[in-house]
């Protein structure tokens, strides 16, 4: 949920304003964090920036016609707007995106505010496509297992969200083959090569497929990806649903394997049958 909070300030102490930012902060976030833009205005020799857990203020500066220069309106207590008198603030904070536990809520809200952010607001985030392999590479022997694996990583992509700067975290889920000869499946596992497995050649494995019959196929592979995402260093928030990447399609051709029995294997006789 987005949240935005406004302080105005009129003081002429730079000490008092640091003391009630202070109370600001840890009323504001608590054990959350704020990220956002800060606003100062009415008072030269005043700056200050948001972050982190609330905002900072230094300088000194006095309320606009303030009696006697005291830099309290009205006489008041320096602790916000509405002090008394009819004179602006001194001093103007807004703090925008406080999220985390113990963040303020709105009011009526029950819950901590946490911002607003859905699988659309990350669309611009540009994660890595996977890709897949094949073992035999590039061709099938019809009514063998063809060993078929992917290449797709967790990984986390750096931008801007929701106008500050945040980081999106993309963990591949799930993968769905398409065989290019009507069979598909979704399996729970990327797989990998024969070898990393300590399989034999045309040994079965989970991502394996058997082709029927020969001819030349093309096989699709759609990843799907959980997404979380974080600013300024802070937790991880899941967001709900799952982003899809397709890989780069293989195109590979099956053909039948022919086996003659001879006498004598091909170590002993290499111009034999079959060798």
């Amino acid at each position: 949920m987005e949240q935005r909070f406004l302080l105005r300030l009129a003081t002429s102490a730079s000490l008092s304003v640091l003391a009630m930012l202070t109370t600001f902060a840890s009323g504001v976030s608590d054990g959350g964090h704020c990220v956002g833009a800060g606003a100062i205005v009415g008072c030269p020799d005043v700056s200050g920036e948001v972050g982190g857990g609330g905002a900072t203020l230094i300088g000194e500066g006095s309320s606009p016609g303030a009696p006697g220069g005291s830099g309290n309106p009205g006489g008041g207590s320096g602790s916000g707007a509405g002090s008394g008198g009819d004179d602006e603030p001194c001093v103007e904070v807004v703090v925008g995106l406080c999220y985390g536990e113990g963040s303020v809520p709105k009011a009526g809200d029950s819950e901590p505010a946490t911002p607003a952010v859905t699988i659309s607001d990350i669309a611009h985030f540009r994660p890595d496509p996977p890709t897949q392999r094949m073992q035999p590479d590039g061709w099938m022997v019809v009514g063998l297992p063809t060993n078929i694996y992917a290449r797709s990583t967790t990984h986390v992509v750096s931008g801007s969200l929701l106008g500050a700067p945040a980081e999106v975290r993309f963990t591949p889920v799930s993968w769905h083959w398409s065989y290019g000869d009507g069979d598909t499946t979704t399996l729970p596992t990327p797989g990998a090569t024969w070898q990393s497995l300590g399989l034999d050649e045309f040994d079965a494995t989970p991502t394996s497929h058997i082709y029927r019959a020969s001819g030349t196929y093309v096989i699709d592979l759609d990843v799907s990806y959980t997404v979380a995402y974080r600013f300024d260093g802070g937790p991880w928030i899941p967001l709900a649903g799952t982003v899809v990447l397709a890989a780069p399609p293989l195109t590979a051709t099956a053909g039948d394997a022919v086996t003659v029995l001879v006498d004598r294997d091909c170590a002993s006789d290499p111009r034999g049958p079959g060798c």
